[in-house]
């Protein structure tokens, strides 16, 4: 064993096709992988319509557990909606531990991640879905019923906006 081998089970990232996530997870699952596929809800608009679905919190990623010195890894690269495995020289780069496990402490049992337990008033978000995606603000208030209010600064004013605690993840 040489220095940067790693010891036992460990977490790592899988690149996937474009828009093949799932199809990506379903092969590597049927090849007996522990796979981990973390999915947010989101809000897609088209033809004037808004409908909520289920997206990769990662897009174009996956997470799979291996023993680098038992699992068959190599295969992965060849498995179909799978483009390769995030290589670190000439082994699979690892996720540093205790990621990828709170973010399965943070998944329902149908794989939606749920951000919404951790939100403060005060603290610092960002929006993950709608038409203001990616933006960063501050969390204003929250209710009971899952509506909250950020404040985001655009074009150097403070706006508020009022939506669901769903769209928000801590920045």
């Amino acid at each position: 064993m040489t220095k940067g081998d790693v010891v036992g089970k460990r977490w790592f990232a899988v690149r996937t096709q474009p828009n093949r996530e799932q199809r990506a997870k379903h092969q590597l699952d049927r090849q007996q992988f522990r796979t981990f596929l973390p999915l947010i809800e989101k809000s897609v608009c088209h033809a004037r319509k808004i409908r909520q679905v289920r997206s990769a919190l990662f897009p174009g990623y996956l997470f799979v557990e291996l023993d680098l010195s038992k699992d068959q890894w190599r295969c992965i690269n060849s498995t179909y909606g799978v483009s390769c495995l995030v290589m670190a020289g000439e082994r699979p780069a690892f996720i540093p531990a205790g990621v990828i496990e709170l973010i399965i402490e943070l998944s329902k049992s149908n794989g939606l991640v749920d951000f919404t337990p951790d939100l403060q008033p005060g603290m610092s978000v960002q929006m993950v879905s709608g038409p203001l995606s990616g933006l960063i603000g501050r969390l204003n208030r929250c209710d009971a019923r899952g509506r909250v209010e950020v404040l985001l600064e655009v074009m150097g004013q403070e706006i508020r906006v009022t939506s669901s605690a769903k769209v928000l993840m801590p920045a």
